[in-house]
């Protein structure tokens, strides 16, 4: 048995973030296998996200102390409880580097365990951070489900279908894409272009939403919340823009995008240049301009070809994934 344990705070939701789709496309994967996996939650109750991904099982412990009876491999999700394990456990970090006020914090949550990143950058910011030599850091990169590999790409459309995706957030370069907006070019009916209105579940996300409410340049979309219905949006979809403005330790959704058939236009930060799968562009974070750019040479490109896709659906799969997973855990 794997347990993945999360971390005191939200219940594991579907749609706000890559730590939940990271997480439950591993222990999909798992039991596939046939190797048994479940995802622990502490404190929530049945109100711990069970509700969005009810292919998978879920066990709700009062306290954390029950961790300790655990049975199997113990993997803590972005931070740990300070509990003994039967087995030597193991904490992946997807998150960002935290402030150094944290320091202490995060240093105890790793001692002792199996340290897992998502990136070869994000693993080089941990040591730093963590004060301990890269070579302690195992990598494990994040993956796309085979369903964006599969879904099936609807007609070429006479426009170009632009779709952001990311969460509602300033980080995730919302305001740099509004700011492009305004350029005359992006207002040609040669562009389509929608935003996803995911990260409503915290207070920022919702305050952007509704000033969002009546924009006229861009069409509005519900969050996706499940594997499929994220698949068939990207199928419909030219180009996905992940203009971060922060050091992202990977970048899920650009893989998935690929995976889908989509052409990618991301700022040159982080992670993100390690999710590169042959449909990616590049660009300097922060400029309205050089996502423009970017787009117009994503258009010049042409349209992805099923030889194109192929090759990216072969890069950075689940499979991979979890046999490092395995390799790094010992299972």
């Amino acid at each position: 048995m794997i347990s993945f344990v999360w971390p005191p705070g939200e219940p594991m939701l579907a749609g706000t973030g890559g730590s939940e789709t990271y997480t439950a496309g591993h222990v999909r994967e798992l039991r596939r296998r046939g190797i048994d996996a479940q995802v622990v939650t502490i404190g929530h109750g049945i109100k711990d996200g069970r509700q969005d991904f009810r292919d998978i099982p879920f066990v709700a412990l009062q306290d954390a102390s029950d961790i300790s009876e655990l049975t199997g491999k113990v993997v803590f999700v972005n931070k740990a409880y300070p509990v003994t394990t039967k087995q030597k456990a193991a904490i992946i970090f997807h998150c960002s580097i935290p402030k150094q006020s944290d320091r202490g914090r995060y240093k105890s949550f790793a001692e002792g365990k199996t340290i897992i990143a998502t990136s070869i950058y994000s693993g080089q910011q941990w040591a730093l951070y963590l004060d301990i030599p890269y070579s302690k850091i195992n990598i494990v990169l994040p993956f796309a489900d085979p369903i964006f590999g599969n879904v099936k790409r609807s007609k070429e459309s006479k426009t170009t279908r632009i779709l952001f995706a990311g969460r509602l957030h300033p980080e995730k370069g919302i305001y740099t894409i509004l700011e492009m907006m305004h350029q005359k070019d992006m207002q040609s009916s040669d562009y389509k272009t929608s935003l996803l209105m995911a990260g409503l579940h915290v207070e920022t996300g919702r305050e952007i939403a509704r000033m969002l409410k009546n924009y006229p340049y861009a069409q509005l979309l519900s969050a996706q919340k499940t594997v499929p219905s994220m698949a068939r949006l990207l199928a419909k979809t030219d180009i996905v823009l992940m203009p971060s403005v922060f050091a992202e330790p990977f970048g899920m959704l650009s893989v998935e995008a690929q995976h889908a058939g989509c052409r990618v236009i991301a700022s040159n930060v982080g992670g993100l240049p390690e999710t590169n799968c042959g449909l990616l562009t590049l660009v300097e974070p922060r400029s309205p301009l050089a996502l423009l750019t970017g787009i117009k040479q994503a258009v010049a490109l042409g349209p992805v070809t099923k030889k194109e896709r192929q090759y990216a659906i072969e890069k950075v799969t689940l499979s991979e994934s979890l046999d490092d997973l395995l390799e790094v855990i010992r299972i």
